[in-house]
């Protein structure tokens, strides 16, 4: 039963954290100490628009399956 009450008390730190806005640069902190190469993107990029990098290509194919019934 430790296990419930331990798992909701680090929850509901990880949720005040995030509230208060302080969870990212805690874990950008964690991630420096423990020497995890992560790259950001700048602040600004979310109003810019990108390409489709996979695009799917709508190719016509007969389906051999279905035709086998």
């Amino acid at each position: 039963m430790n296990w419930f009450y331990t798992h909701i008390f680090l929850a509901a730190i990880i949720l005040w954290a995030d509230h208060t806005n302080k969870l990212e640069s805690a874990v950008m902190k964690i991630e420096k100490k423990l020497g995890i190469p992560v790259y950001y993107a700048p602040n600004d990029s979310l109003d810019m628009e990108i390409n489709d990098p996979y695009p799917i290509e709508d190719l016509s194919q007969q389906d051999t399956f279905n035709n086998r019934r």
